[in-house]
């Protein structure tokens, strides 16, 4: 065993060792175990600066850089106009949907903001994942810490169930993190023109509470699992295409008005991706095979 692979076992006992449980069980051993693994791949993310850019970049243009531009924008009517596809997705919107008594401004800053921008925060998830899962395994072996990480007492679903965790809470955490910096940014920045605190709704309780968790979830498992068969980071990272696509055909479907994304849409979609969530988690743990990985990657 090399000298990384050896590091990577006494990091993973170490950890495992500082959380024994008063009564071993089974069950406690088998959380203590993932709970390290987990510990183990945030510690090693923290030192990559390299990884930690773009967690850092893309949630701030969601929750910074686009909402400050539509609050700007919608405080003039004349730009607003000459906005691609806006004017076609306020003329969209279902009756009913909008407070009663808003002028011009306000609706363009109370749509974009409620409705325009909630499908781009599931983005936020889909993309930490592609960051931090598309290195769980593939990313072990170009460090040299593949072996040592195998040879530890974990199970192949607790490796599998380990990974995925310690991407998939990182990355909720990132969007619930953005999420509270957007609701305090479009208050405060929006307070001129609405005059009263009109954010989050009901449609982001659900996007926030329910979809990022299940999208996270979804998408952290499907890169991992590709990750376990990869020789490249790259070759992992390219999944994650797969699951945003259909969060961007719900952006476009926004942006024209097509559909809106409303609390209805947003409950029924959650309870379309716990089923899959439910049932892709199982395929991905008995999918992963030890050996096939070190003959794959060596």
């Amino acid at each position: 065993m090399t000298a990384p692979e050896a590091s990577a076992r006494e990091a993973f006992t170490d950890v495992a060792s500082a959380r024994e449980a008063s009564v071993p069980t089974r069950f406690a051993a088998s959380r203590r175990r993932v709970v390290a693994l987990v510990w183990k791949d945030w510690r090693e993310l923290a030192r990559n600066r390299q990884a930690l850019a773009p967690l850092v970049v893309v949630p701030l243009v969601f929750v910074v850089l686009l909402p400050t531009a539509v609050i700007l924008l919608g405080a003039n009517p004349a730009i607003t106009s000459m906005v691609t596809g806006m004017q076609s997705f306020l003329d969209h919107l279902p009756a009913g949907v909008m407070p009663a008594g808003l002028d011009e401004a306000q609706t363009v800053v109370y749509a974009v903001v409620v409705f325009f921008l909630a499908p781009l925060f599931l983005v936020i998830p889909v993309m930490v994942a592609s960051v931090t899962a598309s290195s769980s395994f593939v990313g072990e072996k170009e460090r040299r810490t593949i072996e040592g990480l195998l040879s530890t007492p974990l199970s192949d679903r607790e490796l599998v169930l380990g990974k995925v965790l310690a991407s998939m809470v990182l990355s909720v955490g990132i969007a619930w993190a953005a999420f509270l910096v957007y609701a305090v940014l479009v208050n405060v920045l929006a307070w001129p023109i609405l005059g009263r605190v009109f954010f989050p709704t009901w449609t982001w309780a659900v996007v926030i509470g329910l979809l990022v968790p299940l999208v996270a979830f979804l998408a952290t498992s499907l890169i991992v699992a590709v990750s376990g068969r990869s020789t490249t980071m790259q070759g992992a990272q390219g999944v994650a295409v797969l699951v945003v696509l259909p969060v961007l055909a719900l952006v476009v479907g926004q942006a024209t008005g097509v559909m809106l994304f409303d609390a209805g849409i947003a409950l029924a979609a959650a309870a379309v991706l716990l089923v899959v969530d439910l049932a892709v988690f199982p395929l991905v743990a008995r999918g992963f095979d030890r050996e096939r990985i070190v003959t794959r990657m060596t």
